[in-house]
């Protein structure tokens, strides 16, 4: 009721996005793993707009214990808004990655964003291999998407959103090849986002700070 009644046509005012190859979730049956490129903090948003209501409904939303749930009044925004799902960052985030995959075997879908962090120029980040771990243990496919526009819309530097235009492009589900582990898995997935973005999903965006210190280090979901 909050998205349908507030969320999404506000977000339709500030947004307009294309949806591109909805097509490709016909034949999902059961939850999936979703994951897509992370250019701004409404990126969730997008994701669960472009979804078909039966995976939108029964869906979480990844967010980093240590943002966005550090203060109450923003937890309790990013739980009604978009069914926002708490993991550590840091280490620690094995308990939760296991809570998740009980979800994911009793139908319900998770939105996972694998750089770890908000892209810092727009560009593509490396993939952590939290989602992997997830759709592997569960034996549920990753669907890859590729968001553009939402860096225009709200970047990590800015406070307040600027109307912008954009697409959210699905991509076909992914499943682990025989003898493929997580990190193999993971860099597949990777790619396949990298070719939905085109040109441009070739190039980098700097790599984000690593070591026990950094908030967003190396174990930020392994």
């Amino acid at each position: 009721m909050v998205q349908a009644g507030f969320v999404f046509p506000v977000f339709n005012l500030l947004f307009s996005m294309e949806m591109r190859q909805r097509e490709r979730l016909k034949p999902l049956r059961g939850a999936a793993v979703f994951v897509s490129n992370h250019s701004s903090a409404l990126d969730a948003v997008a994701m669960i707009r472009a979804m078909p209501g039966r995976f939108r409904n029964r869906c979480y939303v990844v967010a980093a214990a240590d943002s966005i749930f550090k203060r109450k009044w923003e937890a309790l925004i990013a739980e009604m808004t978009v069914n926002a799902y708490p993991i550590p960052r840091g280490g620690g985030a094995r308990p939760a990655l296991e809570q998740l995959k009980h979800h994911i075997r009793h139908g319900w879908s998770v939105v996972i964003f694998p750089e770890g962090t908000l892209s810092r120029t727009g560009r593509i980040g490396t993939f952590r291999k939290g989602a992997a771990i997830l759709a592997m243990d569960a034996g549920v496919p990753i669907v890859p998407a590729y968001v553009e526009g939402t860096f225009e819309l709200l970047p990590r530097f800015r406070h307040l959103p600027r109307p912008a235009q954009g697409a959210l492009t699905w991509g076909d589900p992914l499943h682990p090849r025989q003898g493929e582990d997580y990190d193999a898995f993971i860099a597949r997935v990777e790619m396949a986002v990298r070719t939905l973005a085109g040109p441009k999903g070739m190039e980098r965006d700097e790599p984000s700070a690593t070591g026990s210190a950094s908030a967003e280090g190396s174990n930020y979901w392994y």
